[in-house]
């Protein structure tokens, strides 16, 4: 059992390069945040999720793989977590989610074991829906957050008021990033009875990737997709936020990074900005190939391990 625990600390660490941007990308970008301060938010806003905020998620990624054995969960892990590492080096913000879930379904193929079609629509589901609606709240959320900042006058006032509300939004994200993405792997470790403090030790690992090699990624989403003021930075974050908060409190494994995209995306469009349509495709198709390629790695090494 214990060779199982490096590839969850190295998925931990690969969810930290990657969807830490999704966390904190548009706070960074707007240049409301600093990269140091931004990383501490993570620490300590994911660390809370996972412990607090998680165990919906890991209940249905657990059930997912329930029927592997401890070698196959270890494959699964390192075969999510060298997709997603691949695409990071790319300064791609893929799913995380996704790639755990699709190394699942390759395990499961390839000991011709029952797949839950159930659960998997329903989390399929989830995928395609989040992004929609993350759009959809950050319009809402930014038409209320204009009507209130129209009435006040006071340059200072506005500058906490945005400081404020654009940390709040990162550290909201930042527990989402804990009670989702990183409750697949405690869901899944947790079939093999780890489970207690070593969610704490996923954190630090989760926080360590989010150290250092997350800036390009968080680049991505911060500048690269399309310009972000104050106002944008926390609509289309506070927005994306709401939308995986849902899919916690209802269970489902869904991708803050395609949340933040949607909320990102859609925002950008309904006010007029350009947006980097060459960008944003290249991340869609990355959505595509991301968990086929985890659930193709999974499936190979597990034919070819004895």
């Amino acid at each position: 059992m214990e060779w199982v625990i490096f590839p969850a600390l190295f998925m931990a660490w690969a969810i930290g390069v990657n969807d830490s941007a999704k966390a904190v990308g548009t706070a960074v970008g707007s240049g409301l945040l600093g990269f140091k301060k931004a990383i501490l938010i993570i620490v300590i806003f994911t660390t809370l999720g996972v412990f607090f905020g998680g165990r919906g998620v890991s209940a249905t990624v657990g059930e997912l793989g329930m029927e592997l054995s401890t070698n196959s969960i270890g494959v699964v892990l390192f075969s999510a977590a060298t997709a997603v590492t691949v695409s990071s080096m790319r300064g791609l913000p893929i799913s995380t989610t996704q790639s755990i879930i699709g190394g699942l379904v390759g395990a499961i193929l390839a000991f011709d074991l029952r797949v839950k079609w159930g659960i998997l629509l329903r989390v399929v589901f989830a995928w395609v829906l989040s992004p929609l609606a993350a759009a959809f709240v950050a319009v809402v959320v930014y038409e209320i957050y204009t009507r209130l900042f129209k009435g006040i006058k006071q340059i200072q006032l506005i500058e906490v008021m945005y400081k404020w509300l654009i940390f709040t939004s990162a550290a909201f994200s930042a527990f989402n990033l804990g009670a989702n993405e990183l409750s697949n792997v405690v869901g899944l470790m947790g079939v093999i009875g780890v489970n207690g403090f070593f969610k704490g030790i996923l954190s630090l690992a989760l926080a360590f990737g989010a150290l250092t090699f997350s800036y390009e990624v968080i680049m991505s989403i911060g500048k690269k997709l399309t310009p972000l003021d104050p106002r944008l930075a926390f609509s289309s974050q506070f927005g994306s936020a709401i939308a995986v908060t849902t899919a916690n409190v209802l269970g489902l494994p869904v991708s803050s990074g395609q949340a933040v995209i949607g909320g990102v995306t859609g925002l950008g469009h309904y006010v007029g900005n350009p947006i980097n349509w060459e960008l944003a495709r290249g991340i869609v198709l990355s959505w595509l190939f991301t968990p086929l390629i985890s659930g193709s790695l999974t499936f190979l090494f597990l034919h070819l391990l004895p």
